[in-house]
């Protein structure tokens, strides 16, 4: 009961800032405030069906880490090593990057699939190391947290088909044009979805959900208040994507607010999902799949 309070305090007052006195400071150019209530809408959606199958999957207990002050000090340089990353990649090599990928260095594979490989061969390196400090700390308990039953595979396979429909009631109802569903021959859709599981599903699933929010947990005890804070830190390491990938321009206040309180609540539905079946690859792979395809959330 206290972690549903605690939530829907959260979600009220993300709702209250972004229609408040601060909506027009805060909401990037071109959201509006319809657009923020349906984000939250179609999270409650989606965490209503993780609701319906709670008979069905096991609610798993979270690993459970040591709240040591080495322990601390690797979470602690990750999450610095994570930021020095993301800004040289997203300031200093993301042309390059474009170069490579409109250049056809696999000339046998589509524009589309042979841009994805080369952003998934320049980010191996970073997925490699991000990867093993989570495998490294999770020790016994690495079996669950990369498991995947029936029960949840059919679980995943029930939120892609969720958000599917969103992605095209939103299509319809905001009047855009976004995939739903992979196009294309079925090589490239294998290059892309592969490429981006490695690069962007499992990395993001197994460091920030599967390593940062169990580690978390061991100092703050309450589970929405460590998921806050790990999503807070997740949100922050995508702001060099957005300034670069969206031209969003904020104040440093600004973007503080834009990481405590998403406007895009993906943080925490990823996060609902490895709480539910206490694995990182069902959110993995969906995570892969509306990032690519049906992406339900309004930008």
């Amino acid at each position: 009961m206290l972690l549903v309070t605690g939530f829907l305090i959260y979600v009220g007052v993300t709702l209250w800032l972004y229609h408040g006195p601060l909506h027009t400071i805060l909401l990037p150019s071109g959201m509006t405030d319809i657009g923020v209530l349906w984000n939250y809408a179609a999270f409650v959606i989606l965490v209503a069906v993780l609701f319906l199958f709670r008979n069905l999957t096991p609610n798993r207990e979270i690993p459970q880490l040591r709240a040591t002050w080495q322990n601390f000090g690797t979470l602690f340089g990750s999450i610095v090593l994570l930021f020095g990353v993301g800004y040289v990649v997203w300031f200093h090599m993301v042309s390059y990057t474009e170069s490579l990928m409109q250049s056809k260095i696999f000339p046998m594979l589509p524009l589309a699939a042979n841009a994805k490989f080369i952003n998934a061969l320049l980010g191996i390196v970073v997925t490699a190391i991000f990867v093993s400090i989570a495998v490294w700390k999770l020790k016994g308990w690495r079996r669950q947290s990369f498991s995947l039953s029936w029960a949840t595979g059919l679980l995943t396979l029930v939120l892609v088909l969720a958000c599917t429909i969103l992605a095209i009631v939103r299509n319809h109802v905001f009047l855009v044009k976004s995939l739903v569903a992979p196009n294309g021959n079925l090589v490239e859709t294998l290059v892309i979805f592969v490429s981006q599981f490695f690069i962007n599903g499992l990395m993001e699933e197994t460091y920030f959900r599967g390593y940062m929010f169990p580690q978390l947990l061991t100092w703050v005890r309450h589970p929405v208040l460590a998921a806050w804070i790990m999503i807070v830190v997740f949100d922050a390491a995508h702001i060099p994507q957005g300034i670069v990938a969206y031209h969003d321009v904020f104040s440093w206040w600004q973007w503080l607010l834009y990481c405590m309180f998403p406007l895009q609540p993906t943080g925490w539905l990823y996060w609902a999902i490895y709480y539910r079946t206490g694995s990182v690859l069902p959110g993995a792979l969906f995570h892969t799949y509306i990032t690519n395809w049906a992406f339900m959330f309004t930008l």
